[in-house]
């Protein structure tokens, strides 16, 4: 029988496996391995009667915590819990009958699509162009529709290829939805992964907002600050029709007094943000360089803090399936991503995150055996 997890699924898999969850390192929900915080949560030691109270309905700490961060307005910052929430509220708010995605995704996008009837538009990255898409064959393959698309949902980087555009390349793409009368929306989880400790990402379109008012940026903290539990997100936006719609509909304390108080101490830990970014460079380097040197295996340049994997005919153990090297990892309390649920990508490729350099070094031994280097 087999199996398709999701990298929140620990517990699933090990009930199927005959694990204990503890014992399982899961470099299959790409959260960031070294926790949350510490300024957070000594934060949260010292103030734990805040559970008592209500948290401030303009979040003014947190929302300066969030301008400080990401450089951008604070009336331009809208609250959410997490971003899946974020997505579902403003697909609903735009409502649109034609969309287009940017794909192999994130599945989220075209079930909330779906939900509101909108008729959805693939715009496939070929696997035989490294998953590469460039904005001129973005807006070519929305042309070439010949429907009236009025939202393109854009995973940056994206799962699980780990592409991403730059942000001068967003630019040109957002200018030319714009004369088009199409919202760019960006789901921002992974960005904050990109470029090293010392230098700023140039992916992020947050710096865009203010001029591309058809811009709207989706971040939650789950991934990067390692805070699934906490379900925070925001988005970012100057368009002040998009603005007032949600803030019409959201719900007076929209984020717990816990998340406030996390969240606007963790954005400005410029020492934990700064450690992050230089393990996610160091151990994907690793990887990367461990894993592309074995045969049958093709790795994906990224931009995210996992990397794509395609399984290749020769050189294996085992039948060169993804479940198949799913289960032979499993069965050593290694889970990946077996990424036979994105489409096109059924029983060729896996998706793996980096966890701590001694997790990282165990799962390179063991595809080094599947794979008989």
């Amino acid at each position: 029988m087999k199996h398709n997890f999701h990298g929140s699924d620990t517990e699933k898999a090990a009930l199927a496996f005959g694990l204990k969850k503890e014992d399982i390192v899961n470099f299959a929900a790409n959260v960031n391995p070294a926790g949350f915080s510490k300024k957070a949560a000594e934060a949260l030691k010292d103030n734990l009667s805040v559970i008592s109270a209500y948290p401030d309905r303009e979040y003014n700490d947190l929302k300066a915590s969030i301008s400080e961060y990401t450089g951008c307005k604070k009336e331009n910052i809208l609250l959410g819990s997490g971003v899946t929430e974020l997505l579902s509220v403003f697909t609903t708010i735009l409502s649109p009958k034609d969309a287009a995605l940017i794909g192999p995704t994130y599945s989220e996008y075209e079930k909330d699509l779906l939900r509101l009837l909108a008729k959805v538009h693939h715009i496939d990255a070929l696997e035989d162009n490294d998953f590469i898409l460039r904005p001129e064959d973005i807006i070519k393959a929305i042309d070439l529709t010949g429907d009236k698309i009025t939202l393109l949902i854009l995973c940056n980087p994206n799962n699980p290829t780990g592409f991403a555009l730059k942000k001068d390349e967003i630019k040109v793409l957002a200018d030319e939805l714009k004369k088009r009368d199409i919202i760019l929306m960006i789901d921002e989880t992974y960005a904050e992964f990109s470029g090293d400790h010392n230098t700023p990402d140039d992916i992020s379109a947050i710096s865009l907002t203010d001029k591309c008012d058809n811009i709207l940026v989706l971040r939650g903290t789950s991934k990067f600050f390692s805070t699934p539990g906490l379900r925070l997100g925001y988005a970012v936006t100057s368009n002040a029709g998009l603005i007032d719609k949600y803030l019409k509909q959201a719900d007076p304390w929209s984020i717990n007094s816990v998340a406030s108080l996390i969240g606007s101490k963790m954005f400005t830990d410029d020492e934990y943000i700064s450690g992050v970014k230089k393990e996610a460079l160091s151990e994907l380097t690793y990887l990367k360089n461990e894993l592309s040197s074995l045969p049958g295996v093709k790795v994906y340049p990224t931009k995210a803090n996992f990397i794509l994997i395609r399984l290749n005919e020769e050189g294996s153990l085992v039948n060169p399936d993804s479940h198949a090297v799913f289960e032979e990892l499993i069965k050593q309390a290694l889970m990946v991503r077996d990424c036979s649920t994105f489409s096109g990508m059924e029983g060729r490729f896996i998706r793996i995150c980096y966890m701590k350099h001694g997790d990282n070094v165990s799962l390179v031994a063991a595809m080094k055996k599947i794979f008989k280097r």
